[in-house]
């Protein structure tokens, strides 16, 4: 590697998250010898059962729009986190039942933008900015991202099939959606190993029910009112103490490797127990039901790190969360 290679790789390394993109031409600051850069691999996974049905259940908040909340915040937010340079961030929306792909006729190419691609930062600066010549640029991708999606989700609130998140834990989420640290970069002055938080954001109303019921692989509106009337009847006060006791509720846990390295953000969740003017018709309600078999599932199965969260009231409100969640800073334009 020659010297302004080496200058520009160290000028990455030296900036901080409030830094503007730079060109490689611009010179470099000294750095340590050894560095670990880490990207965004960010997964979007709606759960396309009847909860996008806007008849069935209503939200402030669509799929979409919370979609177009985490692509509209790739640019500055994201990107500029750590980095100013040589990202290699990438955003994926993916299927929890993959059989929806051909149903749908998903155009998967629409629905997957990778920073990491380009061959320079030259390129790459040029589709972040929307410049000539880039073709296309990343306005144009998340366009296209957005529309797609929103055909398939307006296809899924008329014709659904259901949300198998358990086989999707299980299977779905394999080593393309959870990536590796890359091979180090070696030469006489520098070594550079870019690695990934891989951050899966599932919107889902709390209910498992597709698949397998009654084996441990749900979590259906049936589960939860059985769970709720052995609670009451056992004349146990603490809900988490009688769940303990009672292992044969829990949701099984998956043998799945890629979940240590993975963090899921759980958003959307829907109390169905709660009258249209959310008082609580029922206690415990669903909402602490559920929270209390997906914090045990998510233990169980070694996820490594995650939040739950009910539905947003706004855009502002999901837009904190995920921020939040991914330790990023809203950059005031």
């Amino acid at each position: 590697m020659n010297k302004l290679i080496i200058s520009g790789v160290i000028a990455l390394l030296s900036l901080n998250c409030s830094s503007p993109l730079k060109s490689e031409k611009e010179p470099a600051a000294p750095s340590k010898k050894n560095y670990v850069i880490t990207h965004y691999n960010i997964t979007f996974a709606p759960d396309l059962s009847n909860r996008v049905n806007p008849n069935l259940y209503r939200r402030p908040l669509n799929d979409v729009q919370i979609l177009n909340i985490i692509a509209g915040d790739l640019y500055p937010q994201i990107l500029r986190t750590h980095r100013s340079e040589n990202q290699k961030d990438k955003l994926l929306v993916d299927f929890v039942n993959k059989g929806l792909i051909t149903e749908y006729a998903v155009h998967t190419d629409k629905l997957f933008i990778d920073f990491g691609r380009f061959p320079n930062q030259i390129e790459r600066i040029s589709y972040i900015l929307n410049k000539v010549p880039a073709k296309p640029t990343l306005k144009q991708d998340i366009g296209k991202m957005s529309a797609e999606f929103t055909r398939i989700n307006q296809a899924a609130g008329s014709k659904n099939f259901g949300a198998d998140i358990w086989t999707y834990f299980n299977q779905g989420i394999d080593d393309k959606r959870v990536l590796p640290a890359e091979a180090p970069r070696k030469d006489e002055e520098l070594t550079v190993v870019n690695t990934y938080r891989n951050v899966l954001v599932l919107t889902t109303d709390g209910y498992i029910e597709a698949g397998i019921f009654g084996k441990g692989f749900d979590l259906s509106q049936k589960t939860i009112n059985g769970f709720r009337k052995a609670f009451l009847a056992s004349g146990e006060n603490d809900i988490k103490v009688f769940f303990r006791k009672n292992k044969s509720f829990r949701i099984r846990p998956v043998n799945n490797e890629n979940l240590k390295n993975l963090e899921v953000l759980i958003m959307e969740l829907y109390d169905r127990s709660m009258s249209k003017g959310g008082s609580a018709t029922v206690q415990p309600t669903d909402m602490e039901i559920m929270k209390l078999f997906w914090t045990d599932w998510l233990e169980q199965s070694r996820v490594k790190r995650f939040e739950l969260h009910p539905y947003a009231n706004s855009a502002g409100e999901a837009e904190q969360i995920i921020l939040n969640f991914l330790g990023v800073s809203k950059i005031q334009s």
